[in-house]
């Protein structure tokens, strides 16, 4: 707001003088103004010139008026502010009583009641701090209790409330931490469920009420209280909500319908429709927007599609509760207990970074014992964000300077040995995990963005560094229930007389040259392997060749958008793509192991890192139980290379008990440790390639 704005408000409010119906308007506005410069400028004129309006405008707005209590709000809100400049005791009383004002006005059942009730405790928890009174801190509680659990207010105003109540009852050690994280974050799910699509499920989860540690911050609680596996049933939880809620809706019920077939199509029914409503295309245009700036017909259609989403909702948890209801269903789409997810470690241990203000913690999860936490330094909360800033840096020298961004990355590397890895390695060592065997790393938050698999170098041998990769074989997972399914998924059982995976090549060697020398050599001598090449790589015809394949391995452009992670895509023929959206909306319940030679396929952006959003993960999610993907940008001369000694490897292990998909992250570690070894490689080209999954 600057001095012309606030000058077209004074204006407005001459013409709007005593008397005139508009004249607490006017009032509101200007005092609204005044306020917003306060807050960029500091000039306290402005925030008193703004409390003199606003006490005007209420006297104009007496009891019984209908925008009394926005008015106590604005008053209520200029006063506190008034008294975190002075100190002075008589606003922050003045405050308190404005907001009881205003939370009289919101009697139950009023929508608006939860945003009084947070005003309020807000107040008087400022006023015990300011006091240490016992009275103001139990009342503060209770009053943050009340407000979250009102089920008639805004989910997301409840989960603001709820997350103040945590944050609060924590520093305070109080007994109603647990229920208020507990609280927090299933309004934190409820808040994605009343969202139509993904885009606008991301938008809240982006923004800045995003909440993007809650799930650590949950977790962090639960481990000084010395119950590890709970925290991880935390991190669970709140974490890559929107896949779980998408996974949820793709639920086998083939056991159901032996049992009660009507039930398991309604269930299947509607399941559809609101996935179809949650990839709808018809959304791109209108979550570019804020939802409050949409006007006609975009603001009718997102009235309809709300409308819409709260009818399928309700019917479907209708048939969920009916479905617990059934014999052997009591927990059905309910979040899994520990005892459940230790499943994931069946073929190596799970690491889970979890990164939170409070604490930062590597939880190490076993299929046959309970968890083991490992607490990381206590500024690790500063550090680790750090070093993504320090990737991000030494990456963008790549092109300029590829010695310092070595140089960079080395030093990302070796950071996140010596303050992370190496300790993970050591309780390793005293668990008796043997080397050379599998790990999965489930980094959180920003924390997504590292390379874990490549931590070092842990040893220099002959005078060759040596890094993680070169004592174990690193696998990532956004969760732990991706990497149950990823396991559970049903292999296709092949033909007979070819006794080979079906592998689609997707291979676009106009835009990038080498990738004729690429796609011939998987093609080679392989006759159960298609190529789509040329002008044959249309979307239309990508999608559908999907379907037929077990195998699938793309080589072209990838392109982030920074801005809307559903459209990322990979580039194909002419002005064609294939985006992130249109991968999520096949399933491919035969799939196995998709190959992702395309720059950024498994590269992290945007603000909500917790969601792992990236075309690596719509894969996986679409029916792909191992992924290999691609961090950052890659260079043209590796592909060739790394695709070549990939499947060489992997079609020379035809006898091995391992499904062809599980040996991939093998023969992907193997193929790195040559690529290694080329004249000229750099750091940043072979930390590059990751293993998602299986």
């Amino acid at each position: 707001m600057d001095d012309v704005e606030i000058a077209k408000l004074r204006d407005a409010l001459d013409l709007c003088p005593p008397g005139h119906p508009d004249h607490s308007v006017s009032l509101r506005n200007l005092g609204n103004g005044l306020f917003t410069r306060f807050e960029r400028t500091g000039r306290m004129e402005d925030l008193e010139e703004s409390i003199v309006l606003h006490r005007n405008a209420l006297e104009l707005r007496p009891s019984g008026h209908p925008h009394r209590s926005s008015s106590l709000n604005n008053l209520a809100g200029a006063v506190q502010t008034r008294f975190k400049q002075s100190g002075r005791m008589e606003d922050l009383e003045e405050t308190i009583v404005l907001h009881r004002d205003a939370l009289e006005l919101h009697p139950p059942g009023h929508p608006d009641r939860s945003m009084s009730f947070g005003n309020l405790a807000n107040a008087v928890q400022t006023r015990f701090e300011q006091t240490g009174r016992m009275e103001d801190l139990e009342e503060s509680l209770r009053i943050y209790e009340e407000g979250a659990d009102l089920v008639f207010s805004n989910t997301l105003t409840r989960l603001g409330v709820a997350v103040r109540w945590a944050s609060f009852a924590r520093s305070q050690r109080h007994a109603s931490t647990l229920k208020a994280y507990h609280l927090a974050l299933s309004l934190l799910e409820s808040s994605l469920v009343i969202s139509p699509t993904v885009q606008m499920q991301h938008k809240i989860l982006s923004g800045s009420n995003g909440y993007p540690t809650l799930a650590s911050d949950a977790a962090s609680y639960e481990i000084e209280a010395g119950d590890v596996a709970q925290a991880v049933e935390m991190l669970e939880q709140g974490r890559a909500l929107i896949w779980s809620q998408m996974r949820g809706l793709r639920t086998p019920i083939e056991q159901l319908r032996e049992v009660k077939k009507g039930l398991a199509d309604r269930f299947l029914t509607t399941s559809r429709e609101l996935e179809s409503l949650a990839t709808s295309s018809e959304s791109k245009p209108i979550t570019l927007v804020a939802q409050d700036s949409a006007t006609g017909a975009s603001q009718k259609l997102v009235d309809e599609m709300y409308s819409r989403k709260r009818r399928l909702a309700s019917q479907l948890e209708g048939i969920v509760t009916e479905i617990r209801a059934t014999s052997g269903y009591k927990d059905f789409l309910r979040p899994r207990r520990f005892s459940a997810l230790k499943k994931a470690a069946v073929d190596g241990p799970v690491i889970i970074i979890s990164h939170s203000e409070y604490r930062s913690d590597a939880l190490i999860v076993l299929h046959d014992r309970p968890p083991v936490n490992i607490e990381l330094d206590t500024d690790f909360d500063g550090h680790g964000p750090s070093l993504v800033g320090d990737l991000k840096t030494a990456r963008e020298m790549v092109q300029t300077d590829s010695i310092r961004c070595d140089a960079g990355i080395e030093g990302v590397l070796e950071s996140l040995w010596n303050r992370v890895v190496s300790r993970v390695v050591e309780k390793l060592d005293e668990l008796r995990i043997e080397k050379q065997t599998r790990i999965w790393w489930c980094p959180t938050s920003v924390l997504s963005a590292l390379p874990f698999h490549a931590a070092g170098p842990i040893r220099v041998v002959d005078g060759i560094r040596q890094y993680l990769s070169d004592d174990y074989i690193s696998s990532y997972t956004p969760t732990l229930t991706a990497l149950i399914n990823a396991r559970e998924s049903k292999p296709r059982i092949r033909r007979h007389d070819i006794g080979q995976p079906r592998l689609l090549v997707v291979a676009l060697p106009e835009s990038i040259p080498l990738v004729e020398k690429e796609y011939r050599a998987i093609q080679k001598d392989r006759n159960f392997v298609k190529c789509l090449v040329h002008e044959q790589a249309t979307r239309e015809a990508v999608i559908g060749k999907l379907r037929d394949h077990d195998w699938v391995h793309f080589a072209c452009h990838g392109k982030l958008n920074t801005k809307e992670p559903f459209l990322h895509a990979f580039r194909l023929y002419g002005e064609d793509r294939l985006t992130l959206l249109d991968i999520i909306q096949s399933k491919l319940p035969n799939a196995e192991l998709a190959f992702l030679s395309a720059c950024h396929s498994a590269g992290q952006t945007g603000s909500a890192r917790g969601e792992v959003l990236h075309l690596a993960a719509a894969m996986q999610f679409c029916g792909f139980r191992s992924v290999i993907g691609t961090m950052w940008a890659m260079a043209d001369d590796d592909g060739p290379f790394v695709a070549k000694k990939f499947y060489k490897r992997m079609f020379t292990e035809e006898d091995s008990p391992e499904l062809g998909f599980k040996r991939s992250a093998r023969a992907l570690r193997e193929t790195i440790q040559r690529l290694r070894k080329r004249k000229g490689m750099t750091v940043e080209r072979w930390v590059n390639f990751i293993h998602i999954g299986a």
